[in-house]
């Protein structure tokens, strides 16, 4: 059984935009795969967290968009788990991203966060992100021929489609050599 560690990365934790919209991730995932979620604005990296991510078969990260940013607990995490960077808990291990906005900045929070991502060696599937905006659950509201040009809810079916094949690839990754020891040592002198 596929293990989906999804991590909320927003600071309204389990009571905002992006809980409502994991409680829907969830149910995609049926019994085809075992899911926990993590709401970053309430667990902090420790042994406990690291564990989850390195037993995950992939991992789910949902945020808002904060200033044209993640949320400041993925932030947090983002750079706790630097540790994990090539290692084996990251390489080639599937990776999906969903970024909530209001009405602008969240392409490029994908963009962005897919990027850090896959440098950290997850494997980003394709077509395995999406932003869904305020604008586009108004806009979807109402009948037009152009509601195909916008990403709708119901494209999350889709990404995990994509993220389940992608647990099953095996392959042998090559990493690059990453300063494992202490990756925060102070180098400005």
């Amino acid at each position: 059984m596929k293990k989906v560690l999804i991590l909320n990365g927003s600071p309204t934790g389990d009571k905002g935009n992006c809980a409502q919209w994991i409680k829907g991730l969830v149910k995609l995932f049926g019994k085809r795969a075992e899911v926990e979620v993590v709401h970053l604005a309430k667990a902090s990296y420790g042994p406990a967290l690291r564990k989850k991510i390195e037993s995950a078969s992939g991992l789910f990260f949902v945020t808002g968009t904060y200033w044209d940013s993640w949320g400041s607990p993925l932030q947090k995490l983002m750079e706790d788990m630097t540790e994990l960077e090539g290692s084996a808990a990251f390489m080639g291990k599937p990776a999906a991203v969903f970024v909530l906005m209001h009405s602008v900045g969240g392409k490029g929070v994908l963009s962005r966060l897919q990027g850090a991502l896959s440098t950290m060696g997850f494997l980003i599937p394709p077509m395995s992100g999406m932003v869904y905006s305020l604008v586009s659950d108004i806009a979807l509201k109402s009948a037009s021929s152009h509601a195909k040009d916008f990403w709708q809810k119901e494209d999350a079916e889709l990404i995990v489609e994509n993220f389940l094949k992608a647990c099953d690839l095996q392959v042998t990754w090559t990493t690059w050599p990453v300063d494992k020891k202490d990756p925060r040592r102070k180098w400005l002198k």
